[in-house]
């Protein structure tokens, strides 16, 4: 069974600049055999409370997965799962971690390397109790309370990032104080990719979420909505992130 945890603390709006979902899976009747985490402008930090496979190796108990481009899969190693994802902007790791964030890009780490000790107690506390409305607060309080250290920097960057997953093809205006490759090299540094690399990651994640939610979604549509300037760039690009062409994405699809 696959759900999402619903954001609840009062500060939300603050919360959803920097956690974008919470993702359970859970044994059901149906056992989750694999569960793919596609190419995303998301990173992940990942609770696995049974023994779960990552990329085919056991997991540590919270992994951290940095943005990426490539596929990793997650499979249980046994009969049940019990695994909370929490896609969220990597500046979230910029708060904690002295590391820049590139440095998280295509890398999956334990998330003590980047939390320290208070990532455990989550942990602990989740595996602790089954009740949804109880790990919704664990994990709203553990983020709020981790967002009280974000600069003001990280926070410019962190609403520039949700623009641009909201529109990839965000034109940006700059005034004569900051040079457009300057800021890029300060958005690898928080968000752990230069603004380019960041609109590629979303425009794929926009075109896939499109394919998913749409019964017969139209590829040529899919594309134009999600920034691709032609149709020829918008399947060589979700080919080449996916492995899939996009018509066998989602549903069957119509161009």
């Amino acid at each position: 069974m696959q759900y999402h945890y619903e954001i609840n603390t009062p500060e939300k709006d603050v919360l959803l600049l920097y956690i974008h979902q919470y993702i359970h899976f859970s044994s059901s009747s149906e056992r989750i055999v694999k569960k793919n985490l596609w190419p995303s402008a998301n990173a992940s930090l990942i609770f696995n409370f049974k023994k779960t496979k990552l990329n085919n190796k056991l997991s540590p108990v919270v992994t951290i997965v940095g943005l990426h481009d490539t596929i990793h899969t997650i499979q249980p190693d046994e009969n049940d799962i019990d695994t909370i994802i929490v896609h969220c902007c990597p500046s979230v790791f910029s708060v904690f971690n002295t590391t820049q964030t590139s440095f998280l890009t295509n890398t999956i780490i334990d998330a003590k390397d980047v939390f320290g000790e208070s990532v455990d107690s989550l942990a602990t506390a989740l595996q602790l109790t089954k009740n949804t409305k109880e790990r919704q607060n664990l994990l709203d309080t553990f983020f709020i309370g981790l967002l009280n250290n974000t600069t003001e920097q990280i926070s410019c960057f962190a609403k520039l990032a949700a623009t641009i997953q909201a529109d990839p093809e965000y034109k940006i205006t700059l005034g004569t104080e900051i040079s457009y490759r300057h800021l890029s090299r300060m958005f690898k540094q928080i968000i752990g990719v230069n603004i380019q690399t960041y609109k590629r990651l979303a425009r794929f994640e926009l075109a896939r979420q499109l394919i998913i939610k749409e019964t017969t979604p139209s590829l040529t549509d899919v594309g134009y909505q999600s920034g691709y300037y032609d149709q020829a760039h918008f399947a060589k690009e979700f080919k080449k992130l996916s492995g899939l062409r996009a018509k066998y994405f989602g549903p069957l699809c119509s161009i």
